[in-house]
């Protein structure tokens, strides 16, 4: 799923776009979120965050998968072989392009920590979704966490730790092993981002 600007002359209406290596995205403008986001909320709550957390992570591991699937076919290495460097710009280029916002990613302390931290500037989600407690970018996270399993060959987990929404400068992921970021969870809206990272590089 993309997301379509506010100028878009139909925001109620998707549209399915043709990306240049053949795959289909369906854009839906903020209109459709906002009102797709009050449905879920209104029937079920939380059920939004969990229904595009798991989209996320099926999205990131599907998007992966067809890398990998290219490179296998020019003969190229896979992900999983490449620099870290590398497997990042793809993810990052892949996030602007469907409009979701500036994405930039932190694997300095991935070999020391265990922790990969991501920060994502002019958010879609958090720009959209507004009145809301939920964290903004469920989808995000998720997608974060479906590639870099994809990539790892780890089971992993991602969590939002400040949102643009609720007033941060910037909208935090952090990205980890799952018993590494529980006993972080309580402090998720109580503490900033840097200190909750500071708890996971202790």
């Amino acid at each position: 799923m993309a997301a379509t600007g506010n100028n878009d002359p139909n925001p109620s209406i998707p549209t399915v776009l043709a990306m240049e290596d053949g795959t289909r995205v369906v854009g839906a403008g903020a209109e459709l979120i906002r009102a797709l986001h009050f449905v879920f909320e209104a029937e079920r709550p939380g059920y939004w965050a969990a229904v595009m957390k798991r989209a996320g992570i099926a999205t990131g591991k599907a998007f992966a998968a067809h890398l990998d699937a290219q490179f296998a076919s020019a003969g190229n290495l896979r992900l999983a072989s490449m620099p870290l460097a590398a497997c990042l710009e793809f993810l990052v280029r892949h996030v602007t392009e469907h409009g979701w916002g500036r994405l930039s990613i932190d694997a300095t302390g991935a070999a020391e920590h265990g922790v990969v931290v991501a920060h994502l500037m002019q958010s879609f989600a958090a720009e959209t979704l507004t009145g809301t407690e939920n964290s903004a970018d469920p989808l995000l996270a998720g997608m974060l966490q479906g590639y870099f399993e994809h990539v790892t060959g780890q089971t992993l987990g991602c969590e939002e730790i400040a949102c643009m929404r609720q007033g941060a400068p910037q909208c935090t992921f952090v990205l980890a092993t799952t018993d590494r970021l529980q006993p972080i969870l309580p402090f998720i809206g109580v503490e900033t981002a840097d200190q909750i990272i500071a708890r996971l590089r202790h």
